[in-house]
């Protein structure tokens, strides 16, 4: 029995001197929880709105020239896209069809008389974009770039937009004194996107699109048919908009 005592007993005092040791022994520190980021990959569809406006101005083949004079309007349309992301980075490909009301109008003494009875207009009435976007996340908020090709269905010329007649001793063939036509060019800007619930995004935008300058018309006052006319037609953009994302996870853990 005394045996069983001292095994007993040596076993107990070996557990306190373990006991004590570990007490002494620095406590391993918790690793910090990884830093949530979240899933832009997929496809997304929505809708967007805004204000843009701009500078226009026509000027003949003389150099016979209205001066710049402002447009401005609304647009409303939709929105459409794909984002790949890698770690922090997104980069992705997006698309829009607005319909738009960005107009302007002028009476000036070169081009669109008063006392002629003409106004010189230039009026977008759907405007879209197909754009790269580069970005990165900040939990949650996507800060990005874009930049691509823009294009839109602009009316510029004079009111009434009625057919000037041929005259063949100025070697004129005749035309409209206004004309309907897509135009093209660049568009560049930036924004800011913010997940709110799952599937769910919201964005604020700015873009400026600048479509050059494309012969558009006859002038229909004295002397008429004398000269073609270009017409300006660029301008800035902020829109905001609602997108919905398919396959969108939640939230993820970073990985790094």
């Amino acid at each position: 029995m005394s045996l069983i005592r001292s095994i007993a007993a040596s076993a107990f005092l070996l557990a306190l001197a373990g006991s004590a040791m570990a007490a002494d022994l620095p406590m391993k520190a918790k690793a910090p929880p990884l830093e949530p980021i979240y899933n832009w990959t997929g496809f997304y569809i929505g809708a967007n709105g805004g204000w843009g406006g701009g500078q226009t101005n026509h000027t003949d083949n003389f150099g016979v020239t209205t001066g710049n004079f402002n447009t401005n309007g609304g647009v409303i349309g939709v929105t459409y896209g794909y984002n790949w992301q890698f770690g922090r980075f997104v980069v992705g490909f997006e698309g829009d069809f607005d319909y738009a009301s960005i107009n302007g109008s002028l009476n000036s003494a070169a081009l669109c008389s008063v006392a002629g009875g003409a106004t010189c207009i230039t009026n977008m009435k759907n405007f879209g974009t197909d754009r790269i976007r580069v970005g990165y996340d900040v939990n949650g908020w996507l800060l990005y770039g874009t930049g691509g090709v823009g294009y839109g269905q602009v009316t510029a010329g004079q009111t009434p937009c009625g057919f000037i007649a041929p005259n063949p001793r100025l070697g004129v063939g005749g035309g409209f004194a206004c004309r309907e036509q897509w135009r093209s060019g660049w568009v560049a800007g930036a924004g800011v996107e913010k997940s709110f619930a799952p599937n769910w995004s919201a964005k604020l935008e700015y873009l400026h699109y600048d479509f050059g300058r494309a012969v558009n018309y006859i002038p229909t006052i004295l002397p008429a048919g004398t000269a073609l006319v270009s017409v300006l037609e660029r301008g800035d953009m902020v829109r905001v908009g609602v997108n919905y994302h398919f396959n969108w996870a939640m939230p993820v853990v970073a990985k790094y």
